[in-house]
């Protein structure tokens, strides 16, 4: 398995989108409720300091974005949001991701990576994002309402970039 990284291309936006979308659908990770159209997507993905996909034997596998995680004396702390494609899930792909981001992040200026939302049952990302030597820095009880309706509490984790 040949695993390669570079910047999205304007014509796999709607394939990107589809990715991202099947995970807002899945509703148990990201927080927003109603999948992106083309335009709406397309928009976000301006709106990041990066977009990288990860591709397997040239092929696109999933992406992240990245961007600062809050504005002014907060703006050095990045965040990021990582989409696998369903039938390229179990195939730890997640741990290059995310420490590509982390070498972005640092190509970047960033001094460290947060993330705001980690739903607890989500035990491969947080079992992932530990390996790398992220800490649970705080926990919200019933933080995230799931698709099904019940809350789930959700992690806040953070990374230092040296």
């Amino acid at each position: 398995m040949n695993i390669t990284f570079r910047s999205y291309r304007q014509e796999e936006i709607g394939l990107l989108r589809d990715i991202w979308n099947d995970i807002v659908t899945d509703g148990v990770a990201f927080p927003g409720e109603n999948p992106y159209d083309e335009r709406e997507f397309e928009k976000m993905l301006e709106e990041q300091s990066a977009v990288t996909c990860i591709l397997v034997d040239g092929k696109i596998a999933g992406c992240f974005i990245l961007h600062p995680n809050n504005i002014g004396r907060c703006s050095h702390v990045a965040n990021a949001s990582y989409a696998i494609a369903k039938e390229y899930r179990g195939r730890k792909l997640a741990e290059p991701l995310v420490r590509k981001s982390i070498e972005q992040a640092k190509e970047l200026g960033f001094k460290g990576m947060q993330f705001n939302a980690v739903v607890v049952g989500n035990l491969a990302a947080i079992h992932t994002y530990r390996k790398i030597g992220f800490e649970i820095v705080g926990t919200i009880p019933g933080g995230f309402r799931l698709k099904d309706g019940t809350y789930s509490d959700m992690h806040i984790m953070y990374f230092p970039i040296n």
